[in-house]
């Protein structure tokens, strides 16, 4: 497995949009699932309420890399998407209603 330490370092691996309630979306940009590969475990940290840049939001294990995401943004969490727990393979897909990790206000 490769670890991919850019990935915490840099967030264009990661893309952010404003969703309609005036929260921050973050998930895994074209770029990140094409070095990671098919994703097939994903976890959040417990007690995820309130997070600084630099900390870590969310794990997964894919096919290419095993790794550690870290937000970008400080924020206080408004949504972790669940799903990806029982689907992880969501966060390979290209919609980004459905491969989206935290939302953050």
């Amino acid at each position: 497995m490769i670890k991919m330490a850019s990935i915490i370092d840099d967030s264009k691996f990661l893309w952010q949009e404003k969703t309609a309630d005036g929260h921050t979306r973050i998930g895994l940009n074209d770029e990140a699932r094409s070095q990671i590969g098919q994703i097939s475990f994903a976890s959040f940290p417990k007690n995820l309420s309130e997070v600084k840049a630099g900390d870590e939001i969310f794990s997964f294990e894919g096919a290419k890399a095993v790794e550690d995401i870290h937000t970008p943004i400080d924020g206080k969490v408004a949504k972790v998407n669940t799903d990806l727990l029982e689907t992880p393979g969501n966060l390979n897909d290209a919609d980004q209603d459905k491969n989206w990790i935290i939302e953050l206000y």
